[in-house]
């Protein structure tokens, strides 16, 4: 394998696929990814090694005849029992997609029925399907939480980061997505975008079809289709917008499009799909704003087209902040 400055891109992968790699380190391997398909084959093959060997570890530490009689005797209803079966044969195809994916199973409520918990690590997305159908693409470094059965008159999830929803119309369970900020999203039937971050101090939901509603501190917000509804927790207000919902959903496609997309918000879509931190020294581009599609472009290549169109400058900075784990670029 070739090398990068005086790094052996062999010796980086293993850690890079464990993911115990400096910011430094993890560029140079992603820029060796990016170079061709072979390389990532390579990738996802360590990856596939790496899962199989944890796998194989987890198994060796447990019962598996005596763990199945005790969730057999918790799952009280066929319902459930059908949806560990559609937990098996989804893990079964989707089996490469869902590396870098946690599964966690944390806890039960008083009827035994129990939580997963589906993690993407930074810079992944992935999509699954929830107990009653309804379909959710999970964006980097979010999470989201929901019974193995929907059994009580609403249909709760748990988010944080961001997701889009295509929920299953069902008018006698509506379904409601709770985010960190203790506001929650609830909808009947329909298509939408949620931004919840618990970093962040705002909450976003971009409707795309149907009639949803937003609640926050006990007041309650009607959506529209084509609207998106950007609450913030601190001055705790929210404002409207119209959208078409292309730009905040492209990301379940693997895409980036911006549609006349003001700076600040293109910085930010930057930063969740490349995992990277932007500082602006400069204000005099706030005003600016950009129109393009992107999919497999590198961040440095985006950048360069920014600079053509409206002459920023950047620049990747050291910080001195050692549990920093995003790269720092610099727009000045």
């Amino acid at each position: 394998m070739e090398q990068k400055g005086n790094i052996r891109i062999e010796e980086l992968l293993p850690r890079y696929c464990d993911g115990n790699v400096t910011t430094e380190e993890r560029y140079l391997v992603e820029e060796w990814i990016a170079e061709s398909e072979e390389h990532q084959k390579i990738v996802r093959q360590m990856y596939l090694i790496n899962l199989s060997a944890d796998t194989l570890s987890v198994m060796n530490r447990v019962q598996p005849e005596k763990a199945l009689q005790k969730v057999n005797r918790r799952i009280l209803q066929s319902e459930a029992k059908l949806w560990l079966h559609r937990i098996e044969r989804v893990a079964a195809i989707l089996f490469l997609p869902l590396l870098g994916l946690y599964w966690f199973f944390p806890y039960t409520t008083e009827k035994e029925v129990r939580w997963l918990t589906v993690k993407t690590n930074p810079g992944m997305t992935t999509q699954l399907t929830l107990p009653d159908g309804s379909h959710v693409s999970l964006n980097s470094e979010s999470s989201i939480s929901f019974p193995e059965v929907f059994i009580d008159q609403t249909r709760n999830v748990k988010l944080s980061g961001e997701a889009y929803f295509e929920v299953t119309k069902n008018p006698e369970q509506h379904f409601i997505v709770s985010t960190p900020h203790q506001a929650v999203v609830e909808v009947l039937g329909t298509s939408f975008n949620v931004e919840a971050f618990a970093h962040d101090s705002t909450i976003a939901t971009t409707l795309v079809e149907g009639a949803v509603r937003f609640k926050y501190e006990g007041k309650e917000v009607a959506i529209h289709p084509g609207e998106k509804i950007v609450y913030n927790r601190l001055r705790k207000q929210y404002e409207t917008f119209k959208t078409n919902g292309v730009s905040e959903s492209s990301w379940k496609d693997g895409k980036l499009i911006f549609s006349n997309t003001p700076f600040n918000e293109a910085l930010h879509m930057l930063e969740k799909r490349y995992y990277v931190q932007f500082k602006v020294s400069n204000p005099k581009y706030q005003q600016d704003a950009f129109t393009g599609t992107f999919t497999n472009q590198r961040l440095d290549r985006i950048l360069e087209i920014f600079q053509i169109s409206s002459h920023i400058k950047w620049r990747y900075i050291t910080s001195q902040d050692k549990s920093e784990k995003k790269q720092i670029i610099e727009i000045y």
